[in-house]
């Protein structure tokens, strides 16, 4: 019997990898199917497929989250005043959760987003990572991301498997259906009803995903 399986390929310091993540935890809980977490360098992936992005986007960008809040109630009040920011520590200190306590790999991405799209900081500094994290891990497991040199070098290697993805953008999203038939990539936190369909899933609108939730 065939076994679908998702990869999603996110920057910490992608808004819309922060709603996809959200989305993302809805639909792995509806449709009982693996999710392989993976963080990746986004400004390395852009500049690869020469992706510019322009200022004047912005503002609807911001518009689009903003509604869209309001909409599944996932908290959103903005950006910080550093944004974009490197977001190194927070891509490592997740990859270094993810092979060693894995459990506690999607609340910590969870806690990193609540402190820069609610609490309005940027999660740059090693300190700022252990501050965020206070409530999943403890702060020495941040020094142990940083310690560890595989820690960068699989962000590295999700990062060229993008590239070779021909991925431009976050969150990415390769979906396979398990049947020997050829993955599907997929851009952006909109996407998921297309993935429903590919899926052969029954496709939900936000409020019908959302109905009655508390994030």
């Amino acid at each position: 019997m065939p076994s679908p399986n998702i990869v999603f390929y996110f920057d910490c310091a992608s808004s819309f990898s922060y709603i996809g993540f959200e989305f993302m935890e809805k639909y792995q809980q509806l449709w009982d199917i693996p999710v392989d977490y993976r963080p990746f360098i986004l400004s390395d992936v852009m500049a690869n497929a020469r992706n510019t992005f322009s200022p004047y986007k912005l503002p609807f960008l911001f518009a689009d989250l903003k509604r869209t809040s309001s909409i599944t109630k996932i908290p959103f009040r903005g950006t910080p005043a550093k944004y974009p920011y490197d977001p190194q520590v927070a891509l490592r200190t997740l990859q270094y959760l993810k092979t060693h306590q894995p459990h506690k790999m999607a609340p910590a991405m969870r806690s990193l987003w609540n402190m820069e799209y609610v609490q309005l900081k940027a999660p740059e500094s090693v300190d700022d990572v252990k501050y965020a994290l206070k409530d999943v891990v403890e702060p020495e497991v941040v020094d142990f991301a940083m310690g560890a040199d595989e820690t960068l070098e699989v962000v590295r290697q999700n990062t060229e498997q993008m590239k070779k993805m021909k991925g431009f953008g976050a969150p990415t999203i390769l979906v396979s259906k398990g049947d020997g038939s050829k993955s599907e990539m997929f851009f952006g936190s909109d996407r998921f009803e297309h993935i429903a369909i590919f899926l052969d899933k029954e496709p939900l609108t936000m409020k019908q995903l959302f109905a009655g939730s508390k994030l």
